[in-house]
């Protein structure tokens, strides 16, 4: 009885041992098969970032993105190696480094110093058009190659207000180019309207169009002793509505000899030479009194007037500078 008892412990005994050595050699087989997998996914990843390295950037961007996807799925599985985990994040961090570098690389290159003095317009624009390529770029990349959405938001921050520089600066170009643009139609339009000589210039009125005239009347110069003392022009204006024109009568002087000696220390003999009366006659002076040739200009305006000489006029008249 107590032989037949203890034959029975002993096989209980052995069985319990053969039970957990199976469990035994189950775990060990188990975590040696979970150490094969890590390394494969471990060689895996290596592979994919020896790859990166010689692709080109549409290529490189291909790779991210599977390597990004393999991490995604291998987040979910029950049982995760942590170097496994390891080699994921020091791989994507290495590969959007690249992605970071390129895009700070384009900002730089495409940022102008001193874009305030930059004359050129095209140069703007070009850099300006590079930088919003660079921003469609990015919001179509950042998902995978930037960390975060704060990261994002920092980059389309810098390269938006880079653009906007640019924008003011090609609007104050434009604005200054408007500018010109304007002044030289008003210097047409003052050409136009303005008539010069050696001695001086005349603008007439804008409203009197091309109903003007400006010539000098060679029947009336006056040369004493082979000296030309007196040269005449003619002006008038006849304006395109039937109203009273105007005109006036530009006597030129030479009195450069004046005060030399006796004949011409008087002003009466140059005054004489204008068939106009003494009380009648206008002076009109230059800074100094004179033409920049020595010559004196006495205008006598006729009917409506042609030249404004400072009397009270209904109408716009002509303005005279001596040159």
């Amino acid at each position: 009885m107590y032989q037949e008892s203890r034959n029975i412990m002993v096989k209980k005994l052995l069985k319990g041992i053969l039970i957990t050595g199976v469990m035994v050699m189950g775990i060990s087989g188990c975590s040696s098969n979970v150490q094969d997998d890590s390394k494969q996914k471990i060689v895996s990843i290596q592979k994919m970032d020896k790859s990166f390295k010689s692709e080109k950037r549409e290529e490189k961007l291909d790779t991210l993105k599977k390597v990004l996807k393999s991490q995604s799925k291998y987040l979910k599985e029950e049982n995760q190696d942590n170097n496994v985990l390891d080699q994921y994040k020091k791989t994507v961090t290495k590969m959007r480094k690249y992605f970071i570098s390129d895009y700070e690389k384009n900002i730089k290159e495409n940022t102008l110093e001193n874009v305030e003095s930059i004359q050129d317009k095209q140069q703007i624009n070009e850099k300006k058009d590079n930088l919003n390529a660079l921003k469609t770029l990015v919001s179509e990349e950042y998902k995978f190659t930037l960390d975060s959405k704060k990261q994002y938001d920092s980059y389309m921050k810098s390269i938006t207000e880079i653009a906007t520089q640019y924008d003011d600066r090609i609007a104050a170009l434009e604005k200054e180019e408007e500018m010109q643009k304007q002044a030289e139609i008003e210097k047409q339009k003052e050409a136009q309207r303005t008539y010069s000589n050696e001695f001086f210039t005349i603008t007439v009125p804008e409203e009197w169009g091309s109903n003007w005239s400006i010539q000098e009347d060679t029947s009336r110069t006056n040369v004493i002793d082979g000296i030309t003392r007196v040269r005449v022009f003619m002006c008038s204006h006849h304006p395109s509505d039937g109203s009273e024109g105007g005109g006036a009568d530009i006597y030129v002087i030479n009195m450069s000899d004046y005060g030399i000696d006796e004949a011409h220390s008087s002003s009466s003999f140059y005054r004489s030479l204008i068939p106009v009366a003494e009380d009648e006659q206008k002076y009109l002076y230059s800074p100094d009194g004179e033409t920049s040739q020595g010559w004196v200009v006495f205008v006598q305006n006729v009917a409506a007037s042609f030249i404004d000489d400072g009397a009270r006029h209904t109408v716009p008249l002509a303005t005279i500078t001596l040159n």
